[in-house]
């Protein structure tokens, strides 16, 4: 997703205090703008991407058709943290991107400290797109996924 440094957006709005440089500013920026939930977050990162087709995500995810569409369409606001994490990886998204979802939707960020945690990230850093590649991963390193 296409972002802006914060410090750049803090610049801006130093330099002019008019009310039509802030309504011009908020439609400038808006995709720079924090999302507040999940449902907005992947709709942003698959209008970015629009190679992704949702259903492919989902069955590389392997997670319950049901259940990734209700994180999608907004029904599941706090999915589990480690399916969020499969969804997100199969979307393609980075650690960075990743740690966003996981902060959005109430879940605690990966901690590399934990070990199922820091194979998640070594998956992510590695580009896995597909639960089964991540399920590999953990096998050969000897970890249980984390429910």
């Amino acid at each position: 997703m296409k972002t802006t440094r914060t410090t750049d957006l803090l610049n801006e709005l130093s330099t002019d205090d008019s009310n039509i440089h802030f309504k011009s500013y908020i439609t400038s920026h808006a995709d720079d703008m924090s999302c507040d939930n999940l449902q907005d977050y992947f709709n942003l990162y698959f209008k970015d991407h629009p190679e992704l087709l949702t259903a492919d995500v989902i069955k590389r995810s392997n997670l319950d058709r049901g259940y990734a569409y209700q994180i999608l369409n907004g029904r599941k606001p706090h999915p589990g943290k480690y399916k969020l994490v499969l969804l997100a990886l199969c979307a393609g998204m980075n650690l960075k991107e990743i740690q966003r979802a996981l902060t959005i939707s109430g879940n605690a960020v990966l901690y590399p400290k934990f070990p199922q945690d820091a194979a998640l990230i070594v998956c992510i850093n590695q580009n896995c797109t597909s639960a089964f590649e991540v399920m590999n991963f953990f096998a050969e390193n000897n970890l249980d996924f984390p429910e």
